[in-house]
């Protein structure tokens, strides 16, 4: 089952708004138009079996009601991840919600939330996501928006440290931008990577001496859509010299083991 690990959505009321915005700020042109009825569209031109929708709460008071809607989507071919923001009031209490509302895991963005993923106040949250089996997703290094660096591999590696019994998915391949750190701080480690927003940006021989250094088996295909074309980004990995095996693991085969247990 071909899987994007890796895309956003918005209500159809906000997409036209939000597409404006990002696509403003980053300078990046979206290749939908941010609805679930644009994504599915891409993801049949793309041969895209299923897609996980990955939203981002910019505010606390923004979280339950993305919960609440993404959790609407939930079919056989859209996967939603609910939203965390590290400044919500109880957050434990939300990803019990979370779990009640069978999403799998959530997102959380170190730049567009302004905070560190080793702040000790995310303990309770990261323990509690452990224990409840959800994943965590997080945005890896710099963005082509805000311009902090929050989200680093090497702080990734302390969260690693701290809480093992978490599965953590780091997008970027580990960290956009930041990825001469990642062999060092990631590579090896019990964490899975997304491919998202690293071809073209990212030597190919470098993508590819990562991906086999980490282990295929650990690598999610993500197209980060709107932002990329999911079709010609699949094309792009197929080139790329891995074997048949790798590629099922990285365009499928990882994100069913997670997704499936």
């Amino acid at each position: 089952m071909l899987t994007d690990f890796h895309t956003h959505i918005w209500p159809d009321a906000l997409a036209p708004a939000a597409i404006a915005a990002l696509s403003g700020g980053g300078g990046v042109p979206a290749r939908y138009d941010g609805t679930v009825a644009g994504l599915r569209s891409a993801m049949r031109a793309a041969g895209i079996d299923r897609s996980v929708v990955q939203p981002v709460a910019t505010k606390p008071g923004q979280v339950r009601a993305i919960n609440d809607w993404v959790a609407t989507l939930a079919s056989e071919d859209v996967v939603p991840f609910g939203a965390m923001h590290p400044d919500l009031e109880d957050p434990v209490a939300e990803l019990r919600r979370m779990k009640g509302l069978g999403l799998r895991g959530f997102k959380m963005h170190p730049e567009y939330q302004s905070f560190s993923p080793d702040d000790p106040k995310l303990t309770p949250l990261f323990d509690a996501a452990a224990s409840l089996g959800m994943i965590f997703f997080s945005h890896a290094g710099a963005d082509i928006g805000p311009q902090t660096l929050s989200g680093t591999p090497d702080v990734f590696a302390r969260v690693i440290d701290r809480h093992p019994e978490l599965t953590i998915v780091l997008a970027h391949l580990g960290g956009f931008r930041q990825w001469h750190d990642v062999p060092e701080h990631l590579v090896g480690r019990d964490v899975y990577l997304d491919t998202a927003f690293t071809l073209g940006h990212l030597p190919d021989e470098e993508f590819v001496a990562i991906v086999r250094a980490h282990g295929a088996d650990r690598v999610l295909f993500g197209s980060d859509g709107p932002w990329t074309d999911a079709a010609a980004e699949i094309a792009h990995i197929r080139t790329m010299g891995f074997s048949e095996t790798e590629l099922d693991a990285i365009l499928g085969g990882t994100a069913s083991r997670l997704l499936d247990r």
